[in-house]
């Protein structure tokens, strides 16, 4: 069964009954594997991995930046989540699962899985 979204036709995952709210499509449990990263995709999130944690120390700190500073500090940030973003909406398109499922990528081994979510009632 195929759904439109955004004007592109793709794979349901196993759904029985058209669906008009992308809310409707419960992702699986949570640590469900659903398909393996390609190099390239386990190469591009060790990288934005690195650059995650790398912020979260850099705001631990708390330091106190100049306007200029704090400037170019929000660019690397917004930098950061566009880079993100654009990756993650790239491996929830190919492996056809709505960009909202919690998916994460086990840089070392190569699964994708469902992260942690409260969708989940099992």
């Amino acid at each position: 069964m195929l759904n439109q979204i955004r004007n592109k036709l793709i794979p349901t995952q196993e759904t029985t009954e058209e669906v008009d709210n992308i809310y409707a499509i419960s992702p699986p449990p949570p640590g469900t594997i659903i398909d393996e990263a390609t190099d390239e995709e386990m190469e591009k999130v060790a990288e934005l991995e690195i650059r995650h944690m790398a912020f979260m120390r850099l705001q631990d700190m708390i330091i106190q930046f100049d306007g200029a500073s704090y400037k170019e500090l929000l660019k690397e940030f917004q930098d950061f989540e566009a880079d993100s973003c654009n990756f993650w909406r790239g491996v929830a398109r190919r492996i056809s699962v709505p960009y909202e499922w919690p998916i994460r990528i086990d840089h070392a081994n190569g699964p994708i899985y469902v992260g942690g979510h409260d969708l989940y009632e099992g």
